[in-house]
């Protein structure tokens, strides 16, 4: 770390800024992470920690500018040359080049920040790489603006808004808060059984591949499940915020779950169901975003997950996020896939090719791989199918039953479920002769069952009378 003396040279400061790691270092990138007008330092390394974030908290006048290029056929303005004149009595001139790359496998920023001194700005010229040069004046120092090659134009950019946090001397700083990850999934997936201890250690389950959808009503709602802890600032801030939107959830049709991690204490004045995670519930949701993210990386608290009506996972979150966040992504749910494949990723743009088709068969395969042969089991397709058709049985939409019981039977491998149910919804819909029919299928692949036996016995004297 350089810190320029103003005298032409330059003297190692890297001990006194606390940049002196014994690390495996790759690259360094520059970016104002908290929106303060300093640059902070992301450091990425070959081995752990993979990446430090170093923020600046030298004293400043704050006097900068940021600057945003956005071209007209090159989007992100690669080449673009930027001059920031000074209005100092010297003409003094900063010059930066939009870049592509900022080290080893790393890029910094897309916003070009100026420091400026004790100066203000005189004009802006911006040389775009297709050779036309735009001027703007009239600009403030301390600002974040976004110069639209195509229109010609800057406009001034605010920043995200910002929560008030505090740093280990407990004074306040502004930060920006993002989850660690938000996953919007194009396909929702169905949720399996998740084991909860509610309030009085009653036990109870949540979800259920395939049965879930199938059994619910226009009545049902879907919910926000939050993991968090007692010992956990961020969940506290993030439950407390849930707490104090209680009505925009209500008005969406969702109702929020807080399920604590350690023990079965609820959250401050919480107003919404609660109760304790299992290991089984955590280990589930933690193998679902290993799997989903394809990154080996322990499920933090807080963590959420948004599942609609039908039990079907619609978009989780890693890390705190901010209420707003949550609220604006409750318009995923009544969403069609296409439409949630184009809010998934982060900016517009055109497909080259077409969408992959939904697949379970890699979640199957990790909780196989766990051990958790249960949950594994409830993402089989042929048992989803099952679980479906029976769901409808107990609903009585017998058709729907009927349907799915046919696409079981058509996957497998579960054919003695498919066949013995679908036996009995021919039975119930006065199919006799057809519910005989799977019946004595069933019995050949399980020739001792005595349930479908039973009504094998009873289809038999409904056919006589």
């Amino acid at each position: 770390m350089f810190v320029n003396m103003d005298d032409g040279k330059f003297a190692d400061s890297s001990v006194i800024s606390g940049l002196n790691f014994k690390d495996d270092g790759r690259s360094a990138v520059a970016h104002d992470i908290d929106l303060d007008g300093n640059l902070d330092l992301l450091v990425t390394n070959r081995t752990a920690p993979r990446l430090r974030v170093m923020r600046n908290q030298a004293e400043s006048n704050h006097n900068f500018i940021q600057l945003k290029l956005v071209g007209a056929t090159n989007p992100d303005a690669i080449g673009a040359r930027v001059e920031v004149h000074l209005n100092d009595g010297q003409r003094t001139l900063l010059t930066q080049t939009r870049r592509a790359g900022s080290g080893y496998q790393a890029q910094s920023s897309a916003w070009l920040h100026f420091g400026l001194g004790d100066n203000d700005v005189s004009q802006i010229i911006v040389k775009w790489p297709n050779s036309e040069v735009s001027n703007f004046k009239n600009v403030t120092n301390g600002k974040r603006y976004l110069i639209s090659q195509s229109e010609n134009s800057i406009a001034l950019q605010l920043p995200s808004k910002a929560a008030s946090i505090t740093d280990e001397a407990g004074d306040k700083i502004e930060s920006v808060v993002t989850p660690f990850a938000r996953i919007v999934l194009p396909n929702p997936i169905p949720m399996p059984q998740l084991r909860i201890s509610a309030p009085y250690n009653d036990k109870a389950t949540l979800f259920g591949a395939g049965t879930t959808a199938a059994t619910a009503t226009v009545n049902s709602k879907a919910l926000f499940i939050n993991l968090w802890s007692e010992s956990c600032a961020p969940c506290i801030t993030e439950l407390s915020a849930i707490n104090n939107n209680r009505d925009r959830f209500l008005k969406a049709n969702v109702v929020p779950v807080a399920l604590n991690v350690t023990s079965n204490q609820a959250p401050n004045n919480w107003s919404a169901p609660h109760a304790q995670a299992t290991t089984q519930c955590i280990d589930i949701l933690d193998t679902i975003q290993r799997t989903l993210t394809k990154r080996d990386i322990t499920l933090p608290t807080p963590s959420s997950f948004l599942v609609d009506a039908r039990g079907n996972l619609v978009v989780f979150y890693l890390g705190a996020v901010d209420i707003d966040v949550i609220t604006s992504d409750f318009e995923l749910l009544n969403m069609t896939d296409a439409q949630r494949l184009e809010a998934a990723v982060p900016f517009s743009g055109r497909w080259l090719t077409k969408a992959p088709s939904p697949s379970l068969l890699a979640l199957e395969r990790a909780f196989t791989e766990n051990e958790m042969h249960e949950t594994a089991r409830e993402f089989q397709v042929g048992y989803i199918y099952v679980q479906m058709a029976r769901g409808y049985t107990e609903t009585q939409k017998l058709d729907l039953a009927l349907k799915y019981f046919d696409l079981a039977a058509e996957e497998g491998p579960y054919f003695f479920e498919a066949y013995s149910g679908r036996g009995y919804v021919k039975q119930l819909g006065g199919d006799i002769g057809g519910a005989i029919a799977d019946y004595t299928t069933a019995l050949a692949l399980r020739p001792s069952d005595k349930t479908v036996m039973a009504n094998l016995e009873k289809a038999r004297a409904a056919l006589k009378d």
